[in-house]
């Protein structure tokens, strides 16, 4: 069931390549970061029409290319073909020049592996493309899950194929709003907890049971080895680097709070303009990503790298520290650390839910919506201090700005937490003479609810019937 749910969530996906395909002719460019269910989607696609699906690996171009020949052989049932395969790619373009191919689509996915055989093939790719397919009514879908190979080998502007494509969509992961309906029977607190682990990823996803508790899934996808998930760090990092273990370093040290260059630099021992190639790198892996303060220019220095990946995020915080003895099948750290520190983690990725919210609620239209931080001097002790505000949103037009904190707790005290977002609202440097501005509290419930000017407070239960697409003036 889950399968079909993930299919049914990529609307948008589905939209896009079934418009490309309304097009005569279509050279389409499908990449995200692995995991995040691109073939399952392109599956999903092609089912019920013409098409041939050819899958690269890593492999030279004679075994690749005869693997290959399989599948085109069956799709045109060439018998001849199957015994007597192609070697090389220039055969298959040849070859499939001399069929009727309108309507065709042709999806050649891991394409930068096939690149990695023959460095000539998007060149060899352009030629056939310019001289026949392009007029022939032929599709042709592109997909890799190396986001920098895929940028060079087919978007740049060096690639021989610069220029061609018709359409490109990058997949991201599910949002929350999709994540939730993988586990349709399963009370909304758990599925924040979750999330907070597996993100949007498919893979990650369906490895969780909603029949079990948050400990015993994280215990068996995650901390047991063997599981599915147990080395996925070192996998991906290893599958997408050529240094994995530099940028392993650099997430363990982002995990562990240093969040700006100048203290990844004193961490790690490199200099800065050395360390911000590999930062670029892990941004467009989607695994890190670089925040400002909301309020910030853009030229602005005060940058922090935090990681992205929900799934990066626990394992260098629950598994790393104990990987040793996980590998002995030991919990005992484990477990106490799951226990003692989890309901706070859980705070943090609570923040990225309560920001789906907004951005459906979206209550003052706003155009800007981010992360706040800033230093002030205390008043009585003089000492210079960090002010954070989880989220703030901006309407640049009507110059109104709304503070939201978000906490991951029962019986908040919402009058208490209202007075100090206030106070830290004072810090805050933008239109401060004739803004406009509202405050929003998230938390698992309240103490009280309290009313006042421009206040706005959301339990869990008023968030669920907002990330299922609820009225919240209906009644339950």
């Amino acid at each position: 069931m889950n399968k079909i749910i993930q299919f049914i969530n990529r609307k948008k996906e589905l939209e896009f390549l079934e418009s490309q395909i309304k097009k005569t002719s279509s050279f389409v460019v499908l990449y995200g970061r692995r995991r995040v269910g691109k073939s399952e989607l392109i599956k999903q696609f092609i089912k019920n029409k013409k098409a041939i699906y050819l899958h690269s690996t890593q492999e030279v171009e004679k075994e690749l290319i005869g693997s290959f020949s399989v599948q085109i052989a069956e799709y045109f049932k060439d018998s001849a073909l199957k015994v007597n395969p192609f070697s090389q790619f220039r055969q298959v373009a040849e070859y499939l020049k001399e069929k009727d191919v309108s309507e065709l689509i042709l999806v050649i996915d891991e394409f930068p592996y096939l690149v990695d055989a023959n460095k000539a093939i998007p060149s060899i790719l352009q030629t056939f493309w310019d001289t026949h397919f392009l007029s022939a009514g032929f599709h042709i879908i592109l997909c890799g899950s190396s986001i920098g190979a895929m940028e060079t080998e087919v978007l740049g502007r060096k690639s021989p194929l610069y220029g061609r494509r018709t359409g490109q969509w990058k997949v991201d992961p599910l949002p929350f709003t999709e994540f939730v309906k993988f586990f349709p029977d399963t009370e909304f607190e758990k599925l924040i907890e979750f999330y907070s682990i597996t993100g949007g990823i498919p893979l990650y996803i369906l490895e969780f049971d909603g029949s079990k508790t948050v400990y015993e899934n994280a215990k068996a996808a995650i901390a047991t080895r063997g599981s599915l998930l147990y080395q996925e760090t070192d996998i991906i990092l290893k599958e997408e680097l050529r240094e994995p273990k530099t940028y392993f370093s650099i997430l363990k040290e982002i995990s562990a709070g240093k969040n700006t260059i100048n203290e990844l630099a004193n961490a790690l021992g490199v200099e800065r303009t050395a360390l911000t190639r590999y930062l670029n790198t892990l941004v467009e892996l989607d695994l890190i990503e670089s925040i400002k303060p909301i309020t910030s220019e853009e030229k602005s220095r005060n940058t922090n790298y935090i990681l992205k990946d929900n799934y990066f995020k626990f394992w260098f915080i629950f598994i790393y520290p104990f990987i040793k003895d996980l590998d002995s099948f030991i919990f005992d750290g484990f477990t106490r650390n799951f226990k003692e520190n989890f309901n706070t983690y859980v705070g943090k990725q609570f923040e990225i839910v309560c920001m789906e919210a907004l951005k459906i609620t979206n209550p003052i239209n706003s155009t800007v919506l981010g992360k706040w931080w800033g230093a002030y001097r205390d008043v009585e002790t003089k000492d210079r201090k960090i002010a954070e505000i989880d989220i703030v949103s901006i309407n640049e037009d009507t110059k109104e700005i709304l503070f939201t904190e978000c906490k991951w707790q029962e019986n908040v005290n919402a009058k208490k937490i209202f007075a100090e977002l206030k106070e830290k609202t004072k810090f805050v440097q933008w239109n401060n003479e004739n803004r406009i501005e509202h405050y929003t509290i998230f938390a698992k419930s309240f103490k009280q609810k309290i009313i006042e000017p421009g206040l706005t407070l959301f339990e869990l239960k008023e968030l669920e019937r907002t990330i299922n697409g609820v009225e919240l003036n209906e009644k339950t």
